[in-house]
């Protein structure tokens, strides 16, 4: 038997002396504890230990011989069921881990971070995870010109290059900070909610929600499909509502 099939023995549940000894048989044919011991190179007292396992997995068979058993190996058949046996358990084992890992992923994944890096990776990772054609949602600090120093200096390039949408919510004082401009939406909150003048900013997009506060140069992003849906569509309605 090729190495490539004594693998695939192993990759059964096989462990690699029952596997040099199943592969001996079936080359031998029915053999006593002696001829496997001189094939294999495997000591006696392994062999002896082996071979109950390998007939309990019902892959080979004992023959009597006077006072003495012969092994004898039985037909590749029984590796077919085996593997069979195997897939079902597989199959049963997956659909338990699936709901397991549809579960974990439920639920929200939050990060913190501080510095101004930590500010430049939330804005490089708004264009570099979206993918061509879609759109983020951002309400805007009044103090908008302080995360010009954090942009990453491909992040308009990344942007354009993409076309990715970005809808803006701000205020009067900021909005003229925000010409407008291809793939880009701006409304402002009215006159005499200060809202924006906390130096706060918060992007959504993709499955994430990214808190940035310029005072404390902080982050604070969460991961979740469910929250960010959650918060573009309080976005999207109160974007309709100005």
């Amino acid at each position: 038997m090729s190495k490539d099939k004594k693998s695939i023995l192993e990759k059964i549940g096989f462990n690699k002396k029952e596997s040099d000894i199943y592969k001996a048989l079936l080359e031998m044919g029915p053999s006593s504890i002696s001829d496997i011991v001189r094939k294999t190179g495997h000591h006696r007292p392994m062999v002896y230990h082996t071979l109950p396992m390998l007939i309990e997995k019902g892959v080979i068979g004992v023959m009597p011989k006077g006072k003495y058993k012969k092994y004898t190996a039985e037909s590749p058949d029984k590796l077919e069921r085996l593997f069979t046996n195997l897939e079902s358990e597989f199959n049963l084992e997956i659909q338990g881990l699936y709901e397991t890992y549809e579960s974990s992923e439920k639920k929200p994944i939050v990060s913190y971070a501080e510095g101004g890096k930590a500010i430049t990776s939330v804005y490089s990772d708004v264009v570099h995870s979206l993918k061509k054609g879609d759109m983020y949602f951002r309400y805007s600090s009044a103090m908008a010109l302080n995360r010009e120093r954090y942009v990453p200096k491909d992040y308009r390039r990344v942007r354009d290059e993409k076309g990715l949408e970005r809808w803006i919510i701000t205020n009067h004082t900021s909005r003229h900070l925000h010409n407008k401009k291809l793939g880009r939406a701006v409304k402002a909150v009215p006159s005499d909610f200060d809202l924006f003048d906390y130096n706060i900013t918060q992007i959504i997009y993709g499955d994430k929600v990214s808190i940035i506060d310029f005072n404390t140069k902080t982050t604070i992003t969460i991961k979740n499909k469910m929250i960010a849906e959650f918060q573009k569509k309080i976005f999207k309605l109160l974007f309709k509502k100005l």
